[in-house]
This record gives C-alpha cells, sequence and structure tokens, in this order.
C-alpha cells in the first residue's frame, strides 16, 4: 500500500513538473556564468574566493579548487550596488568594469543621471567609447524632453531585454520621481525614490537573471539624523535595492595618515613631482558568491586599489605579478614564489616582496612575463588589466620624466652652488689641467729619447 502511494506521488510530481515545463527544473546548478573583471585581481579574488591571495593556500588541496582557465569576477545576471564617498573612485571602478565587458565582446550602457561622465578615465581604462551605449538623459533634438526616474528604470529593462550585457547607472541619488522634477521646490514628499525602486527593481532583477545581463547602481552616501547608536550613514534609495543586490561595494578614500596620494618626479611642475592618482579602499559589504570578506576578529577587510588620473603606472611590478599568480604563471611551493623563464632557467624567491624587487630590476624578465601573459589570456580569455595593456606607453612617459627629472636636479645642484664654490670647482680643473699637461710632455720627452736611442743603437 505503502509503496503504491509512494508510486502515484512520484507520477503526480512528474505530471506536475511537466505541466510547469520551464517554471520549475531539476536540479539548482546554473552551469557555467560568465564573469566581467572589475580589473583589479585582488578585489576579484575576494569576491570569488572571501580572501586575499596571499591568505589563500595554492599548495594546497584546497588550492586545486583555483584553476586559472575560469576567469574571476563579477557574475553576469545579477544587481550590484558600488556606494561610496564622493571622489573615492566608485566611477572609476565602473569605467573598467565596461572596459572589460567590452573586451569579453559584450554591449555596455552607460546612464549619466549626474553629468559627470569622464571620457579621459574611461579611455584610461580601455572603454571604447564609441562602442558605448550612452545616455545622459538629454535629448539634444528636443531640449525641452524631460526623462524620470520612472523612465530611466523602464529604460534599463529595455536595454536588458535587447542584449546589452552590463548597464551602469550612474547614479540611484541622482534619479528624480516624476511627482519630484514636476513640483515646487518647497513641497515635500516621503520616500518617493524608495517606494519607486521598491516596486520596480525586482522587474530588473528578474531580467537581468534572465537574459544573463549584469546590473551596477552606483550610490552616494547620506546620514541619517539623530543616531545616537550605531553607524549613521546609509546610502538613498531604501532597504530594496540592499535586499536586492547580490553584491554591495563601499569604496572610501584612503586617509592622508596613509598617503594615499600617488605622485611621479617631474620638473616642469612647481615641487618636483606631479599628481598622477590615488589609492582608495575597498569593502564588500554584501557577498552572495562567496563567504564574508573578513579577518579573524571579523572585521571587515579591504582591498587598496588605484585610481589614476592619467595612463601612467608606477606599480606595474604588482599588477604583473597579480596577473601571473591568477595565470599560474608564477606559482608557489612550500612558501616560495617561482617563476621558469623562456631558457627553463628557475627563479626563485622567498615572499611577494622579493619578486616585485627582482621585477623592477629586471626589464628583460618583465618583458617576457608580460608576453605569456598577453599568450595565457588569449587561450584562457581572461581579460587583462588595462595596466598591462597599455604598459609601452606608459614606459615612454616614464623615460621623458626621468630625462626633464635629471635636467631640472642637475640645474638644480648648480644654482645651490656658491661663487666660492665655484671658483674653487674652477681652480680644481686648471690644476688638473695643468698636471696633465706636463705628465703628458714628460711622456713625450721621454718617448723622443727612447726613439732617439733606438736609432743610434
Amino acid at each position: 500500500m505503502a509503496k503504491e502511494k509512494k508510486a502515484k506521488s512520484g507520477n503526480n510530481l512528474d505530471l506536475a513538473l511537466e505541466n510547469l515545463s520551464g517554471f520549475f527544473h531539476k536540479g539548482t546548478s546554473m552551469g557555467i556564468v560568465d564573469k566581467i573583471s572589475t580589473g583589479y585581481f585582488e578585489l576579484d579574488f575576494a569576491i570569488n574566493y572571501g580572501c586575499l591571495p596571499s591568505d589563500y593556500e595554492f599548495s594546497s588541496a584546497k588550492g586545486k579548487d583555483y584553476d586559472p582557465t575560469k576567469p574571476i569576477g563579477i557574475p553576469v545576471g545579477r544587481l550590484v550596488e558600488v556606494f561610496g564617498s564622493e571622489g573615492s573612485g566608485k566611477s572609476y571602478m565602473c569605467y573598467r568594469l565596461a572596459g572589460s565587458a567590452q573586451k569579453l565582446g559584450y554591449k555596455a550602457a552607460w546612464i549619466d543621471t549626474e553629468q559627470s561622465f569622464s571620457e579621459d578615465l574611461a579611455r584610461i581604462n580601455d572603454v571604447n567609447i564609441d562602442d558605448l551605449i550612452y545616455s545622459d538623459l538629454h535629448n539634444f533634438e528636443n531640449p525641452d524632453e524631460t526623462w524620470y526616474a520612472e523612465d530611466v528604470l523602464d529604460g534599463i529593462i529595455t536595454l536588458i531585454k535587447s542584449g546589452v550585457k552590463l548597464v551602469i547607472l550612474d547614479s540611484v541619488a541622482n534619479l528624480i520621481p516624476r511627482a519630484r522634477m514636476e513640483a515646487q521646490a518647497e513641497q515635500q514628499y516621503v520616500a518617493l525614490l524608495p517606494r519607486l525602486l521598491s516596486e520596480n527593481i525586482g522587474k530588473i532583477v528578474q531580467w537581468a537573471g534572465a537574459k544573463g545581463a549584469l546590473v551596477v547602481f552606483i550610490n552616494q552616501l547620506r546620514e541619517k539624523p539623530n543616531v545616537m547608536f550605531g553607524n549613521p550613514i546609509t546610502s538613498p534609495g531604501g532597504r530594496s535595492l540592499k535586499h536586492n543586490a547580490s553584491l554591495r561595494i563601499e569604496i572610501a578614500k584612503e586617509p592622508k595618515s596613509a598617503k594615499p596620494f600617488i605622485f611621479i618626479e617631474d620638473g616642469r611642475v612647481p615641487g618636483g613631482k606631479r599628481l598622477i592618482g590615488r589609492n582608495s579602499r575597498v569593502k564588500i559589504e554584501k557577498n552572495r558568491f562567496s563567504k564574508p570578506f573578513i579577518n579573524y576578529k571579523g572585521e571587515a577587510q579591504a582591498v587598496t586599489i588605484p585610481v589614476y588620473y592619467e595612463p601612467y603606472f608606477p606599480d606595474i611590478e604588482n599588477i604583473i605579478f597579480d596577473a601571473g599568480r591568477q595565470q599560474k604563471i608564477i606559482t608557489t611551493y612550500k612558501g616560495e614564489m617561482r617563476w621558469i623563464n623562456a631558457s627553463g632557467e628557475k627563479k626563485a624567491f622567498e615572499n611577494r616582496d622579493a619578486f616585485i624587487s627582482f621585477l623592477k630590476g629586471d626589464e628583460a624578465s618583465k618583458d617576457e612575463i608580460l608576453e605569456a601573459l598577453k599568450v595565457a589570456s588569449k587561450t584562457s580569455g581572461i581579460v587583462l588589466p588595462p595596466e598591462i595593456l597599455q604598459y609601452d606607453s606608459s614606459i615612454m612617459v616614464r623615460e621623458v620624466d626621468a630625462d626633464v627629472s635629471d635636467i631640472a636636479a642637475a640645474e638644480k645642484r648648480a644654482k645651490a652652488l656658491s661663487k666660492k664654490d665655484i671658483d674653487e670647482e674652477v681652480e680644481k680643473e686648471e690644476k688638473f689641467d695643468e698636471n696633465d699637461l706636463n705628465e703628458q710632455l714628460s711622456k713625450e720627452s721621454y718617448d723622443d729619447v727612447s726613439d732617439d736611442s733606438a736609432l743610434d743603437v
């Protein structure tokens, strides 16, 4: 009797699944999911493995789970929120995402509600401006036409349905609902944007998952009033955005005590140093792709990333090392960092810093690893960071800056010499010339005597 009931129950389930074909399917495996790299290896690694590469045991049995042929980064089909303070590098990171997506052959779209898109910074991060789908909510043919937050959310769904694989909204905080746009300044509305997002963000997530698109919402920070305990900092958009986001990334400026600014020597500017970038700290506040990115104290860890203002990359050796580890061109064995060059010679170093110091002093080995990375990237499909792809131009800038710096340093030393110092230098040179002349004359006399003696013999 029990067997008959079980058989009948199984038949009913099969019939139900057949009737709901497409709605249900057996198993939860999603197969191979494409991923878009942020362009920062340490950040990609933390998103996928919940720790830094330096804390991952590549040489152990656990390390076998890491496969360099599989790209790491942010999986498509999800919603991601990138938030942080002003000028911290939120848009910069998304430029890198857009550049990575385009290299994979994806179409990328950028909705600029802040009117802050920078073509120069986008090009530094290898974004193809001509191929980017861009909107700043302005219609040049009809300047009076206005788009509201409702139109933006509907437009995102339209882009996803049409096959766009990456949609970036910059930013949520600047979305203006129709009621707010048409109201007078003194009119007050409560939670217009959170309510709008709560009603529509589910549709965006649904379509992103169905079409395999990555949707990135950039967000600002706000401070909640009258908060005596806990963190008063929050981001606009309400709780629906936080709940629906599979990944929440917080970016903050590195404090001045950590010397965040990146300078290079340049004798053409006052002070002899030119600002080319700054460092930012990235925390993963929420991650559905791996374990929490925290330390043994339960505190959120941070990844330091450089934000450059021009295509000059002074930490190229660090980037080469990270990419080499990702592609397993640089391996680890019993704590050593190892690399075998084209001649079959094995190079072993005790730690990361030692390997990077070696790269800084050996340009030929650096170029060899770069070429190996480019070859490996073609077979693995892993997108290389913009710094590696643009390294040739950075060398040219470095050489020019070095020449200018040498000239400026020489001029500075010359100006620092007093008249007395110059006179002493001239006197030394005159004495040297006189002694040298006497020595030369003596030598010539000796040669003459030697020649004459030879003739007499």
